[in-house]
């Protein structure tokens, strides 16, 4: 049973304040792995799939818009996030998953 766990949940920490208020720099948040995401759902994706040369590995957003081929755009809550207004839709491929709760 553990290692279903680990592959369907993942403890992610937040790095940045591009989600603030509603979460700071160094919030752990649990992910749900491979939920399809819904409109005002966060979200975590791999940032080199959207952001060119990033060396950042993940990035937390808000889903805005669910397209019909299953990329989303995301927002983030905080004015001054870099989101797909930058770097547009990202891939259903690049998703890992929905946060489902804090810790």
């Amino acid at each position: 049973m553990t290692g279903w766990l680990r592959r369907r949940w993942r403890l992610v920490v937040v790095s940045g304040q591009s989600m603030a208020p509603t979460l700071r720099d160094g919030d752990r948040v649990i992910v749900r792995v491979g939920r399809a995401p819904a409109v005002g759902d966060l979200v975590v994706f791999r940032a080199r799939d959207v952001v060119p040369a990033s060396d950042l590995t993940w990035m937390v957003k808000r889903v805005h818009r669910v397209e019909p081929d299953g990329a989303v755009t995301v927002r983030g809550d905080n004015t001054h996030s870099q989101d797909s207004r930058h770097f547009g839709a990202v891939p259903p491929e690049a998703v890992l998953g929905v946060v489902r709760g804090r810790r």
